[in-house]
């Protein structure tokens, strides 16, 4: 089967006559939790190969350097020791000995849980490409070929062409690079939507019972076929969901776009329960993972264009390759009828109070910037997700409104798939505008100073009504207790972080901490105690407040006063009397189509 990823080039002759690089991956003993790898480099004619690990995974915007995993590596060639050294961070640099081809191996720790990491764990294991396959600088063109030598009764799930023990097949480092691969013993199930296989690829095997099967079967099939008709179908040959369902302490969730696969993490609670409900953020995760199918694995900022392994690659525009494509997302849901038309205003009015109880301003083009610095207080490297989703029904409504319903962020978002990436080009914050402006957009230079380059407040009352959605607006103050606290051993609430600025930071509160009591309400990872202390002191600013912990095994008493911080709450609702146009714009927002 052949991949497509619009980062491929032409390669000239000469590369086209190379010998591919050869890899082989093994397990030798699963206890140990390392991968063993052996790469074999052509090395004609070269005095020196500097061999390098990628720094970081597109898609996940952090400097992991996967060379410190890296341990016991050797070189050789005819059965001979070469000499190497490092060159850099994440670069060997190994002599060749005038040899036709040399050949590398080492041994990769994989014992994190992470959306871009290695992990094995009893008898199953999974990678990301960037963990494990080294390259040769200035030779991402370069053909690959991977096999695996595997414990008895270990299956491989890749996106590379290929099946069994392999070998399987790579056209460039940047597609190896993007394959997520399990190995082991895992749930694997299949469906056919447009004509191409969606595989499903399940651990542990029994988070997958036939109940779940048949909601996950249900709703994958809606969101590729509503997705898919956006662009005129599926970009894949075939398409993997890789899902890890973890039953240990974790305190995230999330998902990974690959050009063929997402590969996601989610505790068992939000998972699905035994009857095969969903948790509230499945259908949300796996329509936004798949709508990144188009929108930054092909339609791509051209500061990312290509791929730079070593370093931060910094773009103003993730606003759009991550803030609209969760706008796309809640759109597919609507579409596909997976939510209705109250669940998809309450999304949206939690994204818009989200942006507006950051503590300071910030432009969309900063955050973008910023998530690679994880900063601690705005932290607007996150928050670029919910603000540009609600730009992008913003700049949807203004279209349509503008155009009477004869145009949309469709027609924009479709142009950026046919004028850039199938032409095999990025695409800068100039093209965007030029389109906006092409397709109906008012006034679009003003709207990018004031509300994407800028820190004015987006204008929800003054659009959304256009699309016969009310807006209301609340302001409330509420305890602002700022203590993350998870379930750890014995059941007990145990402190994760503290929030500068809150009752928890004053009264001396710490990480490891084991939290009892705030005030007068007990903390019980089953109950929703923050909802019940919101509620009694609510209005008590000032007053004091004991919160009772134990730290390194005796109890204490944490003394500090009841804080308050005033928060932004918004109401989305169907307009009461709406207009024949408004109704026009609703119902072309929410089903995909212009006109009357």
């Amino acid at each position: 089967m052949r991949h497509t990823l619009l980062l491929l080039v032409t390669a000239p002759l000469s590369a086209q006559t190379v010998a591919p690089v050869r890899y082989d991956v093994s397990v030798p003993v699963p206890a140990a939790r390392l991968f063993h790898v052996r790469a074999e480099f052509p090395a004609r004619g070269k005095d020196t190969l500097y061999l390098s690990l990628p720094a970081w995974s597109p898609g996940n915007y952090e400097i992991q350097n996967y060379a410190r995993y890296v341990r016991h590596f050797a070189a050789q060639a005819a059965g001979q020791p070469l000499f190497w050294d490092r060159a850099d961070k994440d670069t060997w640099r190994v002599t060749t000995g005038k040899s036709d081809r040399v050949s590398v191996e080492f041994d990769y720790l994989a014992d994190t849980i992470d959306l871009s990491m290695a992990r094995i764990i009893g008898d199953f294991g999974q990678f990301l490409g960037t963990n494990l396959f080294l390259y040769e600088e200035g030779q991402l063109d370069r053909a690959a070929e991977v096999r695996f030598t595997l414990p008895v009764g270990w299956q491989v799930t890749t996106p590379l062409r290929g099946s069994g023990a392999g070998p399987y097949a790579a056209a460039t480092y940047h597609e190896l690079a993007d394959a997520q691969t399990f190995v082991g013993k895992y749930s694997l199930d299949s469906l056919q939507v447009d004509g191409r296989w969606i595989r499903i690829a399940v651990w542990p095997a029994d988070a997958y019972p036939a109940p779940v099967q048949r909601t996950m079967r249900a709703d994958l099939e809606k969101i590729a076929r509503t997705e898919n008709a956006l662009f005129g179908g599926p970009p894949y040959e075939h398409y993997t969901v890789f899902f890890n369902v973890i039953r240990e302490p974790v305190n995230f969730g999330g998902g990974l776009e690959h050009a063929a696969s997402q590969f996601d993490i989610l505790p068992q609670g939000a998972f699905a329960d035994a009857l095969g409900n969903f948790g509230d953020f499945m259908v949300p995760l796996m329509s936004h993972e798949y709508f990144h199918l188009f929108n930054v694995k092909r339609i791509r900022p051209v500061e990312m264009w290509p791929y730079d392994y070593h370093a931060e690659q910094y773009t103003p525009l993730l606003w759009w390759s991550e803030g609209v494509t969760d706008y796309y997302a809640d759109l597919t849901n609507i579409r596909s009828g997976l939510w209705t038309a109250e669940r998809f205003l309450e999304n949206t009015a939690q994204d818009m109070q989200q942006v507006e109880t950051a503590p300071e301003p910030w432009s969309e083009e900063d955050g973008s910037v910023a998530t690679w610095i994880h900063e601690v207080f705005v932290n607007s490297s996150q928050l670029y997700y919910p603000k540009g989703a609600v730009t992008g029904m913003l700049l949807d409504v203004a279209i349509r409104d503008a155009t009477d319903n004869r145009r949309s962020l469709d027609d924009v978002t479709r142009a950026l798939y046919t004028r850039f990436y199938q032409r095999h080009k990025g695409f800068t914050t100039a093209d965007l505008l030029g389109l906006l402006r092409e397709f109906g957009m008012p006034d679009v230079d003003g709207f990018y100073q004031r509300y994407i380059n800028g820190r004015e407040p987006l204008p929800y009352e003054s659009v959304f009504p256009k699309a016969a959605v009310a807006v209301a607006r609340q302001t409330v103050s509420n305890p602002f207790l700022g203590v993350n606290a998870q379930p750890g051993e014995g059941g007990k609430l145990v402190v994760q972080g503290v929030v500068p600025g809150s009752s928890a930071e004053a009264a001396g509160l710490e990480p490891g901490d084991v939290l009892l009591k705030v005030g007068e309400i007990e903390t019980r990872p089953d109950q929703d105690w923050g909802v019940t202390f919101r509620e009694r002191y609510r209005g008590k600013e000032g007053a004091p407040l004991a919160i009772s912990v134990t730290r390194g095994g005796q109890a204490r008493t944490l003394s500090t006063q009841v804080r308050e911080r005033t928060a932004v709450s918004f109401t989305l609702a169907p307009a009461a009397s709406p207009s024949a146009k408004q109704t026009k714009i609703w119902r072309g927002l929410t089903t995909g189509s212009t006109g009357s």
